[in-house]
């Protein structure tokens, strides 16, 4: 029998199918978009026409194309446009952050907003300072001015803010969680969190500067670091529709799995509800875009001491952090989601969130529902008790490990938590032992969307600044790690029988590393880079 040619074969590389443990291939063929052979080189030569193209890796090290199961990709655009970008360098002092501050306001009409998200005062070289209307007072009054912390969960509005959003000492947040944050006195500081953000009026970015940052932003950035597949979560309908709209004009090319936000407000027709009306079900769309289900939000951020946690955070002890959901509200919302066959979120990182979540699906199972079958996850998972863990085992529930913020936020939480209190924090080790299926991820743009980082938390459980996170009791080994980037995360996002391995009929999605990843110190793995991206055949990025 004649063998079919393959429209583009890998050779000389080193292969990680990720299907069964330590299996390695020398060379992988590709036809139509799809793997139709993995092996040794020989037989896939055997493929090969006159318009084969044959691609020499080098002897470099290959595996799945890698998959980043939490991200924000239609939220990531907003720096490259009207926002200011406050990470990395710009948020190294108060100082700098100032500065920065004070030259976008020179650029920016009187009146208008300055708008600025990824400070982390954690990062200030002058300490720990916590941002205030005051300070931001100091860079400009004459414009409004919102900056967002890298979490996401907490920001902080300059006077001329608050006065427009009609903010006084006597403010009460809304219903669905956040706060105002007040000094000794109950005078406002200009501090606000969780849906209290949702009150601030910022400029709208249009929809095309929105579609123009997915593809030429974000998408090249995700391939440059070879990922092909991620899971877009908790957005909104428009964001959808744009997503959408890119994959009809052959635009979209990296692959989404989309969570719709669950309830924002009290009152509002749960998000699960209309999509049971329309007859979605989760893995209803195409190989580039696809509806998953729904995700709520329990609690803020352990950087940003909103965690919600059964002990107070270090010096302070009437902090317990906050929980955004109204209880009933959540367990009818899941209820829902769940008898509507959608797959369920749940952002939970200290353990009274776990709590809660996890009654929520219990609540659910216990009328009417059966929540085993939905590949139902949990988000970030700081925290879990030993018990908690057996719950989330028996209840057949995945987990969206955010091991990167071991290396990104991982200092912050030292200071929030204390050493001792890290040791069985983002638990890899206890969660693989016990057979929970662990997807890992960046939550970018909480932090950098590199898998890398991820992959040398779990690995060494190191901060950015060198500090131990707790030590090494949940560390994994370096393919254990790369597993919950490939073959764990395509199953959290429902996407197993077309990504995480190679193996015949499956999406060629690939990434080739230039480093040997197999081989480098584990204090290297942060710096292994990717040579070239390929996602469903095509050679989207190389070096």
């Amino acid at each position: 029998m004649k063998i079919k040619s393959a429209d583009t074969i890998l050779i000389n590389g080193r292969f990680l199918t990720m299907e069964n443990e330590g299996e390695m291939a020398e060379a992988v063929a590709i036809e139509n978009s799809r793997i139709v052979y993995v092996g040794n080189e020989e037989k896939a030569r055997a493929f090969a026409d006159r318009d084969t193209e044959i691609i020499d890796l080098g002897g470099r090290v290959a595996a799945p194309g890698l998959i980043d199961c939490h991200t924000h990709p239609m939220s990531s655009y907003a720096p490259r446009f009207s926002w200011l970008d406050l990470s990395g360098k710009n948020t190294s002092s108060l100082e700098t952050l100032l500065n920065c501050l004070k030259d976008a306001a020179k650029k920016t009409p009187k009146g208008g907003w300055i708008v600025g998200r990824g400070y982390d005062e954690s990062k200030f070289a002058e300490g720990a300072i916590p941002l205030c209307a005051a300070m931001l007072d100091e860079a400009t009054t004459d414009h409004m001015v919102l900056l967002t912390r890298t979490c996401g969960h907490i920001g902080v509005v300059n006077t001329r803010a608050m006065e427009r959003c009609g903010f006084t000492d006597a403010s009460v947040p809304p219903t669905g969680g956040g706060h105002f944050f007040k000094d000794e006195n109950g005078r406002l500081t200009g501090m606000i969190s969780g849906a209290v953000l949702g009150l601030v009026p910022v400029p709208s970015l249009t929809d095309e500067q929105r579609k123009t940052g997915m593809v030429e932003g974000v998408q090249k950035e995700y391939f440059s670091k070879g990922i092909t597949a991620t899971g877009e979560m908790g957005s909104r309908a428009i964001s959808f529709r744009m997503l959408q709209q890119l994959e009809s004009e052959g635009r979209l090319k990296l692959r989404v799995g989309f969570y719709f936000a669950g309830r924002r407000r009290a009152g509002e027709e749960p998000v699960a509800k209309k999509m049971q009306d329309l007859g979605l079900l989760t893995g209803f769309g195409s190989e580039h875009l696809k509806i998953l289900g729904t995700k709520f939000v329990m609690d803020g951020s352990t950087g940003g001491h909103t965690a919600a946690f059964s002990q107070p955070y270090l010096g302070e002890p009437n902090n317990y952090g906050e929980l955004y959901c109204d209880e009933q509200d959540l367990f009818e919302d899941v209820l829902k989601s769940a008898k509507a066959g959608l797959q369920i979120s749940i952002h939970a990182i200290g353990d009274r969130a776990i709590e809660m979540a996890l009654r929520s699906i219990e609540y659910a199972n216990e009328n009417g529902a059966d929540t085993t079958k939905l590949r139902v996850r949990l988000e970030h998972l700081e925290s879990p008790t030993p018990d908690q863990i057996e719950r989330i085992k028996r209840l057949n529930i995945a987990v969206g490990l955010s091991s990167a913020f071991i290396y990104s936020l991982g200092d912050s939480h030292v200071s929030a938590l204390g050493y001792d209190r890290l040791v069985d924090a983002f638990p890899a080790k206890t969660l693989i032992e016990n057979g929970i299926p662990v997807g890992c991820n960046s939550d970018c743009p909480v932090c950098p969307v590199n898998p890398m980082l991820g992959v040398y938390s779990m690995v060494t459980r190191t901060t950015e600044a060198g500090q131990s996170f707790g030590g090494t009791k949940q560390a994994v080994d370096r393919i254990s790690a790369l597993r919950a980037y490939t073959k764990d995360a395509a199953y959290l996002i429902c996407a197993e029988r077309d990504l995480g391995s190679l193996s015949v009929g499956k999406l060629a999605d690939l990434v080739v590393f230039d480093e040997d990843y197999l081989s480098v110190p584990d204090q290297a793995l942060k710096d292994v880079s990717v040579y070239m991206t390929i996602s469903g055949g095509e050679v989207v990025y190389k070096k």
